[in-house]
């Protein structure tokens, strides 16, 4: 009898530390890493041009702006996991306190061909809590999985309607997961918690192409990381008719545990459509590979009479998509709006497979949100999501019985951050660029003075290149004037500030 209780306990609460720990990084990656393009549901995020965080969707798309710039933000997650069970007992609520997701970017041009940037996110992240004396331990207590990631990125311009870009993913995920494991023959149970974390390398890259001025398409990818885990797995609260028995074996102790887990490679593809000056359409469609989780190897460094602690969890996961659309509203110079909706899949191919603390299920995103330009370096960006789960949403106790069932699966998300752009000012001789930023010409030809402001002169600053004027060889400009004719009047002094 002794024999059984110990190697029962030792077996299951390991595996079922690590199977929620599992189960809990595969069932969320957040797509949060901009608050822009949020306020789309992700529809066209990164070739967009709004911000440099489509670095993280396609390192190619930095090449849409000039410069360096710099981006940082948050956007706050709160949960509504509603459990409602089948005999009235055992109803909860497994939110937490909303949770804030930071965000970071910075990107240089160095030259006209060539990009570099780090983006610094938080690629997969949940947080759920229930009382530890709830009917349902079994499924899960408590979870906390945060994953921290650092991705320097290159893009290389390779001409005005193709570009490409690659990255290098350093990824550090940590993970405090709790769940009450029940041992075999009706021997009471356990409470096992595990607190884990390992650091793992990955890569991305992408590349867009621009087939028209107004047109943009982007394809992107973002490997696999494999992360072997290592932690401390804590039993404690032993609960049935034996605690003496379990006492005197001594195994509520700490305990190393291993496994090894797999965030999951993703694939993206994005459009953008500058319909006119006013409206920009766009469209996301990503596939997620869940499928490739398929079971979970635990081994430890427990030994208990002779026979290793270790078990295989099965998962039968599959993939997910995501398909998003939405669009942009430019009200004036300073003010654009937008909004979009989004279909997403859940990776949970049966409610046998769903755990309290990660109660996945099929969604609608609904988003809103808007741009305000302080200055033209200077942009602030708000967005509004609500995530609502639908579909099945059962949760079984282990013996795969129903138990109950979550009335509501939803998140709301609130995302802020700010956007800084140091532009560059080429010269006009030396850069092909040169002409977007000239002084603007007036109709005969020199530099109209209603420009001319405390001895300064405003500059066009056509920040992406969907904006430029292509003019080649002899082609005038509306007014009549050539470029060659304009770039020397700007580069005269006394034409330039001349008043009449």
């Amino acid at each position: 009898m002794k024999t059984s209780l110990k190697l029962s306990i030792g077996a299951l609460a390991v595996a079922g530390a690590f199977a929620s720990t599992a189960a809990h990084a595969a069932g969320f990656m957040l797509t949060e890493q901009t608050a822009g393009a949020m306020g789309r549901a992700y529809a066209g995020v990164g070739v967009d041009g709004l911000d440099i965080a489509g670095m993280y969707y396609n390192p190619a798309t930095m090449t849409l702006h000039p410069g360096t710039q710099i981006q940082a933000g948050f956007v706050g997650i709160g949960l509504n996991l509603d459990f409602a069970s089948d005999d009235g007992t055992a109803d909860a609520n497994g939110r937490r306190k909303s949770q804030a997701i930071p965000f970071g970017y910075i990107s240089h041009q160095i030259n006209d061909s060539t990009w570099i940037g780090l983006a610094m996110t938080v690629p997969f992240g949940m947080g759920t809590d229930y009382e530890s004396d709830w009917a349902h331990a079994d499924r899960g207590i408590s979870a906390t999985i945060l994953t921290y990631d650092f991705n320097p990125n290159f893009a290389w311009k390779v001409s005005e309607k193709f570009s490409v870009g690659a990255g290098m993913s350093i990824q550090y995920a940590k993970a405090d997961l709790k769940k009450r494991v029940g041992l075999d023959g009706g021997l009471g149970s356990v409470e096992s918690e595990i607190d884990a974390d390992s650091i793992a390398v990955g890569f991305n890259f992408g590349m867009m192409w621009s087939p028209a001025q107004n047109l943009r398409f982007g394809l992107s990818y973002r490997s696999q990381i494999k992360h072997d885990a290592e932690g401390d797995l804590t039993l404690s609260s032993y609960e049935g008719n034996m605690g003496s028995m379990v006492d005197s074996l001594g195994v509520l102790k700490d305990y190393k545990g291993y496994a090894t887990v797999k965030a999951p490679a993703w694939a993206m593809a994005t459009a953008a459509w500058d319909v006119n000056d006013l409206v920009s359409l766009y469209a996301t469609f990503r596939w997620s590979d869940w499928s490739s989780f398929d079971q979970l190897e635990i081994t430890s460094d427990g030994n208990l009479l002779g026979r290793p602690i270790g078990t295989t969890i099965e998962n039968k996961w599959k993939d997910t998509y995501l398909l998003a659309f939405g669009g942009d509203l430019r009200l004036t110079d300073r003010w654009t709006i937008r909004g979009g909706v989004a279909y997403e899949t859940s990776p949970i191919r049966d409610a046998k497979y769903r755990t309290s603390i990660i109660p996945d299920a099929d969604r609608w995103w609904f988003a809103c949100g808007a741009s305000y330009k302080f200055t033209e370096n200077f942009q602030w960006d708000v967005s509004f999501a609500h995530l609502h789960g639908v579909h099945e949403r059962n949760l079984q106790d282990s013996d795969g019985n129903k138990v109950g069932r979550y009335r509501h699966l939803d998140a709301y998300l609130l995302g802020t951050q700010f956007v800084y752009k140091f532009y560059r000012r080429p010269h006009p001789i030396r850069s092909r660029a040169a002409f977007h930023t000239l002084p603007l010409p007036s109709e005969s030809g020199k530099v109209d003075p209603s420009v001319h402001s405390s001895g300064n002169l405003r500059h066009a600053v056509f920040r992406n290149h969907r904006l430029r004027p292509r003019l080649r060889g002899g082609r005038r400009l509306p007014n009549g004037t050539r470029p060659s004719e304009a770039v020397h009047a700007a580069r005269r002094p006394s034409d330039a500030l001349a008043h009449g």
